[in-house]
This record gives C-alpha cells, sequence and structure tokens, in this order.
C-alpha cells in the first residue's frame, strides 16, 4: 500500500518527538532519602512462579477452555481497537461510549515483581506488583504489554456534577460466551486491594477544563467543566470494560542500593466499574504499550529508554523467580542474544513487535507471503507481542502453512477434538518433544526476523503437552481472514528474556529460565547481527546511567 512507509516512519519520528517533550516535562525522581539516585543502580524483587494446570481433568478441562475463551475476547477488542484506530476515532467511540452505562451512575533501573493468576482464574495472565499512592500500598496488576492505559479498582464516592462512584465495593461483572465458556470463566474468591484516592496524599484529581484531559484518550467529558472529573471509558483488548477518572499518582520503588524512590506524575486511571471474563483475580492493569500515558514509557524515559520481563514456565518449580525490569539489565546480554528492530504497529497504536521475514519448521521454510509480516503493505500485517494473549494467533496465510508442517510429523497419531484446538493427538508428551516409542519429534520451530535474529521457542511452546490427560494440542489459533495482525502471546514468550529499547527502537531476547537472571552472575556481550559475543562478567550494577539527558539524545 503506497505510502504506509512513510505513515510508519512519521508515527516513528511523531513518537520520538512526543518522548523528547514528555522527557522535558518528566519531574525528577523523588528519594525518599532526599538525595540522589546513584548511576547504574539496579534493584531486584523475587516472586512467585505460574502454578501449574490444575491436576483434575475436569478442572484441565475448563483452565484450557477458559483460555480459548480469553484470547477469543482479547483478538475482538483488538479488532474493535484497530478500527478505531484506522479512522482516528478511538476518542469519539469514547464518547459515544460513555452514553452507554447507566451502570456507571449507579540506566538505573528497578524491577517489579510478577506471579501467575492462573490458580485464580484459570486464564494465562501474570501479574505485577506494584506500589502506589502516599503512604505506598501494593497492587497486583495484569501485565499488558499491547494496553497504554494504567488503571486499579477504586473506591471512588460519587460527587454529583464531578464524577461517577462505585455503588458497592463488589461492583464487578463478568462477560462470558454462549458456548460454555462462561462456565469456564468462574472464577474462585479473589482478596482485592482497593485504591482510595482520598487516602492518599499524592492523588491529583485531572478535570474535564484541563488542556492534559483533552490530549487523554479513551476520555468521555462532555464539557470543559471545572468542576467535572476527567472521566474514561475503555474496552480493553481482552474483552473487560473499565469506567473511571483520571489523576496522577506516584508509584514506589526501591533502588539496588536499598534506598526508596517514587516516580512522580503518571496517568492513572481510578476504575470504579470493571467488567469482563477475569475483572475478579486481579487489581488492575499495568499499562507496557506504546502511548504517551503507558506507565512503561513514563518509567523507561527516567531508566535507559528500555524495560525488560521474562515470563515463567507455567510448570515451573514454586521457588523459581520472575521479573518486570525497567533499566538496562546485564541479564539481557548473554550467550545466544538475539537483536532485531521494533516495529510500532501502525493498526494497533498501543502495541508493537519484530519484523518477521520467515518461519521454519526443521529446516524447511514454509511458503508464507511477504503481506503477511510487511505492515508497509497492507492493514493488518505484522507481528505483535502481547503478554495477555496466551496461544500465539496467526492469520490464515501464516496459520495453515505452519500447522500443516507441524501436524506431518504427528499425523500417524490418532485426532481428538479439543474445544479451542484444531489439531489435538492422542499422546503423552512430557515437553521434550522426543517420544521415540511413538516414532515422535517435534521439529525445531524458528521464527527469522530482520537482522538475523531467530527465535526457536521450547518444544512445549510448540505443542502444549496433557491439555487433557493424554492429549497435545498445537499451540496456535488461527484469526479469520482480514483479522491481523498476527499475535505472538505468552506461550510462545515464556523461557525468554524480552528488552524492549525504545530509545534505540530495538528488540533484544534470548532463552533463559527466568529464574536466575536477577542474580549477578550473567554474562555480557556484544550484539552482532543477531547473535551475541560473550564478553566479561557483568557488573553488580547496571551497564548504564539514569540521566534524562541520555535518552534525549538517544531519542531523536
Amino acid at each position: 500500500m503506497p505510502g504506509r512507509s512513510v505513515v510508519s516512519v512519521l508515527l516513528l519520528l511523531l513518537l520520538h518527538g512526543l518522548l523528547c517533550l514528555q522527557m522535558v516535562a518528566l519531574a525528577e525522581i523523588e528519594m525518599d532519602d532526599g538525595g540522589v539516585m546513584e548511576e547504574g543502580s539496579c534493584t531486584h524483587f523475587s516472586v512467585s512462579p505460574p502454578p501449574a494446570p490444575p491436576e483434575d481433568a475436569e478442572e484441565r478441562r475448563d483452565y484450557f477452555r477458559a483460555m480459548a475463551a480469553k484470547d477469543l475476547f482479547r483478538h475482538e477488542q483488538l479488532i474493535t481497537m484497530m478500527g478505531s484506530d484506522r479512522n482516528g476515532s478511538r476518542r469519539r467511540q469514547a464518547k459515544e461510549s460513555s452514553k452507554l452505562p447507566e451502570v456507571m451512575s449507579a540506566t538505573s533501573m528497578f524491577e517489579l515483581p510478577m506471579r501467575s493468576a492462573l490458580n485464580i482464574a484459570h486464564v494465562g495472565m501474570y501479574l505485577v506488583s506494584v506500589r502506589f499512592g502516599t503512604p505506598a500500598l501494593p497492587y497486583n496488576l495484569v501485565l499488558d504489554t499491547a494496553n497504554d492505559l494504567t488503571w486499579i479498582n477504586c473506591r471512588l464516592r460519587r460527587r454529583k456534577g464531578k464524577h461517577y462512584g462505585r455503588q458497592s465495593q463488589s461492583q464487578t461483572m463478568s462477560v462470558g460466551g454462549d458456548d460454555g465458556a462462561a462456565a469456564a470463566l468462574a472464577k474462585k474468591e479473589a482478596s482485592k486491594n482497593w485504591y482510595r484516592p482520598a487516602k492518599s496524599s499524592s492523588w491529583r484529581r485531572i478535570r474535564c477544563s484541563e488542556q492534559e484531559c483533552a490530549d487523554l484518550p479513551y476520555n468521555t467529558c462532555q464539557s470543559p467543566s471545572k468542576a467535572e472529573s476527567c472521566s474514561y471509558y475503555q474496552k480493553m483488548q481482552d474483552g473487560t470494560v473499565t469506567i473511571g477518572i483520571y489523576g496522577k499518582e506516584k508509584a514506589t520503588v526501591t533502588v539496588s542500593d536499598g534506598r526508596m524512590a517514587k516516580l512522580p506524575g503518571l496517568i492513572l486511571g481510578c476504575s470504579v466499574l470493571e467488567a469482563g471474563g477475569s475483572v475478579d483475580a486481579h487489581d488492575g492493569v499495568l499499562s507496557l504499550g506504546n502511548g504517551h500515558i503507558s506507565f512503561a514509557i513514563h518509567a523507561v524515559l527516567r531508566f535507559g529508554g528500555r524495560f525488560s520481563f521474562c515470563l515463567l514456565s507455567a510448570n515451573s518449580s514454586r521457588d523459581a523467580s520472575s521479573y518486570l525490569t525497567f533499566g538496562p539489565n546485564p541479564a539481557v546480554m548473554g550467550p545466544g542474544t538475539m537483536e532485531t528492530e521494533v516495529l510500532y504497529n501502525v493498526d494497533v497504536k498501543p502495541a508493537y513487535g519484530p519484523r518477521v521475514t520467515s518461519i521454519f519448521v526443521g529446516e524447511e521454510r514454509l511458503d508464507i507471503p511477504d503481506d503477511v509480516w510487511n505492515t508497509e503493505k497492507k492493514l493488518g500485517a505484522g507481528v505483535i507481542l502481547d503478554t495477555s494473549t496466551s496461544v500465539t494467533s496467526l492469520v490464515p496465510e501464516a496459520y495453515e502453512p505452519v500447522t500443516a508442517a507441524l501436524d506431518r510429523h504427528l499425523a500417524h497419531l490418532p485426532r481428538v477434538n479439543m474445544e479451542g484446538f484444531e489439531y489435538c493427538y492422542r499422546w503423552t508428551f512430557t515437553g521434550d518433544g522426543v517420544d521415540p516409542a511413538h516414532n515422535v519429534t517435534i521439529p525445531r520451530f524458528t521464527v527469522e526476523m530482520t537482522g538475523g535474529a531467530r527465535l526457536e521457542p521450547e518444544a512445549k511452546s510448540v505443542v502444549m503437552p496433557e491439555v487433557e490427560a493424554g492429549v497435545a494440542c498445537l499451540a496456535f489459533r488461527k484469526l479469520p481472514w482480514g483479522g491481523g495482525p498476527c499475535i505472538f502471546g505468552n506461550v510462545l514468550m515464556q523461557e525468554y528474556i524480552w528488552e524492549i529499547d525504545h530509545a534505540k527502537a530495538k528488540m533484544r531476547f534470548r532463552k533463559d529460565k527466568c529464574n536466575t537472571h536477577h542474580l549477578h552472575t550473567s554474562t555480557g556481550g556484544e550484539v552482532t547481527n543477531g547473535t551475541s559475543r560473550s564478553g566479561k562478567q557483568a557488573n553488580s550494577t547496571c551497564n548504564g546511567t539514569s540521566s534524562s539527558s541520555t535518552v534525549v539524545h538517544r531519542v531523536n
């Protein structure tokens, strides 16, 4: 499509311009002791591992049905977001939606701990613990790389003429499907942490009269009233709806020398109503998407222009740990580190991903049209990384050759019908992909990207074992025609450490069990054409600086 490359470049330049402008306006990090944060400092928080799927056969079936339903909801909303972005109408959509809910009137770096909510909501969500407010209180938020709005369940009293309020402390709504997915999404009782603006001395409400409100996405202000709070309505990619008001707040983190620091000026959604399939399983959402209100963008502007995360396998041991890191992370650089460019998706603006060039199954390069990956040629092309989608979803032009190639290695096994999957086999798969007794060897699956970077996920991320007792399924789902972009989900991304370097528009990744990268034992290296040359032992501090001027020079 003529002009899309120009549009992409202009959007990237606009993004970088916004980053520079935002950088200038950023308030300084506040050290609790009144001092200055040292350059090259790091911080580490250990977390609990994701629990394995349930052992009980019926619960296990519900678990995977719920995963399928969650991914379906999420994709439907990605399509909705893509359609509104194409027409430049996200704000108009929010304003129209605001008429619906009468229910409303009723270089240095820091790391945040992550855990899994699989045992709470039977769906593959990764949670990160963040402390907001003054005094700082912890909230368990969904890790979301395709969202730009951070919000928390909020206890806010209605103020007539100012803003909505929560009618009761348990005002949430569940959304289910018509095919039994609703039952699969039934949630266990979860303990919620409620954010109370009135009890935080650092909360500042944003009003409809402020220009800042006009610049915020999803806002539903009907007039520039000085009294009215800047309200929003967002329909999230996983089908969740959140309604609330915007404000500014501080987050508290710990840097590596043990001192506490506050990140001021963060845009926070105080949600007074949530509706969706998993709203009882978490306290809100932490946005890692590409947008000027995103938590990640605010954080990377203060910490070296980059962030990284590592997703543990659902079968990890109980003593494993995983981290979300803002700033230079020595663990990213090591044997096998890959580097490629980050493409900021034109159609789903908060999202980003790599530029894929080829997919291989074994030594076979699959016949997939380049148009599938080339965002410069057509709408809905490309790939996005989405930590809130579980199973990787491909457009038919990619899905069909991928599944056909994998099926050739498994076609001699008995086929089984499983809800949410097309290719399932009667086979007990232990995870290494090699089973001489049944003449099965899962071939190497390779995603090749620009710069020569190659993603080669473990066999269990390509064929999901024990979806039901004695049943394994291909870990891919087919998107409808015209339903792109393709989505790399967290099953494919697990047991890799991922770094998104917004300052250089680069993405780095390497295999990692995600349970030791916070220790100062990783090996440094120099990335060249998708490979890493081993270097010196990494220092116990980050290999970068905290000064905002460093990032300003990089972002241009």
